[in-house]
């Protein structure tokens, strides 16, 4: 699970990720992100994984973990200021955890939240 400082609240910040966010699709997940903030000294993420994806709540928080797993070793290196959620595709459901963990990398690369160097 992500440290609380690294982790968006849905509640109050989804309606203002959707006005002014940018979204970026992957093979297993959309990328909604935020412009930079420089008032934040973190960057934060939430993940959806909607009812749509799996019926069962047991495989929704399975790819929430894994998601979160595959973000905690970059957390250091992604440039502060960021708001992002990540949205589950149906293909999440027959990833692996490698898979899951290049896909979060490649989009990092995408955005520029991550310097492209990092393997």
């Amino acid at each position: 699970m992500l440290p609380k400082k690294y982790r968006l609240p849905l509640r109050t910040e989804l309606n203002r990720l959707k006005k002014t966010g940018q979204i970026y699709q992957g093979d297993f997940f959309g990328f909604l992100t935020t412009p930079q903030n420089p008032s934040l000294e973190n960057s934060r993420f939430a993940f959806i994984v909607s009812n749509k994806i799996d019926k069962k709540a047991h495989h929704r928080n399975h790819l929430r973990r894994w998601l979160s797993a595959a973000i905690l070793p970059l957390v250091l290196k992604i440039k502060p200021g960021f708001d992002g959620v990540f949205l589950a595709k149906k293909t999440a459901t027959q990833a692996n955890y490698s898979q899951i963990e290049n896909d979060v990398k490649k989009i990092f690369k995408k955005v520029k939240l991550i310097s492209s160097s990092i393997e």
